[in-house]
């Protein structure tokens, strides 16, 4: 687990306790006979996914800041109702309202199979309202096993349709960023936002050496991540998300970053997004559902 100390420690199921992390954050500790996990309930944050007998899965910057109301660098945040910058203003956190928010834990259930169901929502508020003028409820169900299963729905519970972006904004932990390569974008158109959205077509693998911020339109079902030094392959299968993200900021934007610094490194974002023209248009009263699994493989290429 990524934070050392815990205090006020308690026992919510067999394999779920609710601890105080830093800042006096509430964090779910999962263990079970087939992974580990930490969630914080500010933004139902993943923080750490650690199958049995393998390390973390995911990257937490160490230069992160955690603090009430502050997003938190790495892991998986949820990113709803805006991916990136908000489209007019720069004075709002990048990715939207809800990784700052506190959801509520509304079950943790132990499953006969070994593995651990958590079920966390949030919903608007007058906060929300004030800066994006709908009502809506989320639920994230997450499942904890030898992979992890991540299911959002987003109900529209306003009186008028409403049009969203979202995005499971996974860090991946990695040991080499030059020697990393992704499979499962090839043929897909690709926007270069680090030149200009520059388009062309992706041919064959992706293979990110310094700065790279790139979305794939149209991403399968399927994409996985390959790390020869760490010794696996990340698998990342997905429903309902229609681009795949695609970002490290390389050297000298990270110097600029007071939480990525060196750590940059360390770490690849490969994300499951719907955003601009794959923005989700949802009718009052309908639920839209996203899910991400993902699993750590022997490398294989």
């Amino acid at each position: 687990m990524e934070t050392a100390v815990h205090l006020h420690v308690h026992q919510l199921s067999r394999t779920v306790q609710r601890a105080t992390g830093p800042a006096q954050l509430s964090v779910l500790l999962i263990e079970n006979e087939q992974a580990r996990c930490m969630v914080y309930l500010q933004g139902a944050h993943v923080a750490s996914f650690t199958p049995n007998d393998q390390a973390d899965l995911l990257f937490m910057s160490p230069y992160s800041t955690y603090e009430k109301g502050k997003p938190f660098r790495g892991g998986i945040p949820i990113c709803f109702p805006w991916f990136g910058k908000h489209p007019k203003r720069d004075d709002l956190f990048l990715h939207g309202l809800v990784r700052t928010k506190p959801w509520e834990l509304r079950e943790a259930i132990d499953i006969a199979d070994g593995s651990t169901k958590l079920v966390l929502s949030t919903e608007d508020d007058e906060y929300t309202r004030s800066i994006w003028p709908h009502r809506f409820s989320l639920q994230l169900t997450i499942t904890v096993a030898a992979s992890l299963r991540l299911e959002m729905q987003v109900t529209n519970t306003d009186e008028q349709p409403f049009s969203f972006e979202e995005a499971f904004h996974t860090y991946f932990r990695i040991g080499s960023l030059q020697d990393c390569s992704i499979t499962g974008l090839d043929g897909c158109t690709v926007v270069d936002r680090s030149d200009g959205n520059r388009e062309y077509s992706q041919d064959g693998s992706v293979v990110v050496g310094g700065e790279f911020v790139r979305i794939f339109e149209q991403a399968g079902p399927v994409v996985a991540l390959h790390d020869p030094v760490l010794g696996r392959s990340i698998r990342m299968e997905q429903e309902n998300l229609k681009q795949v993200f695609v970002w490290n900021p390389g050297d000298e934007k990270a110097k600029q970053n007071p939480e990525v610094l060196d750590a940059w490194k360390d770490f690849l974002c490969v994300e499951q997004v719907n955003s601009g023209k794959a923005a989700v248009v949802l009718e009052k009263g309908r639920t839209h559902q996203s899910t991400l699994v993902v699993s750590s493989l022997p490398y294989a290429i």
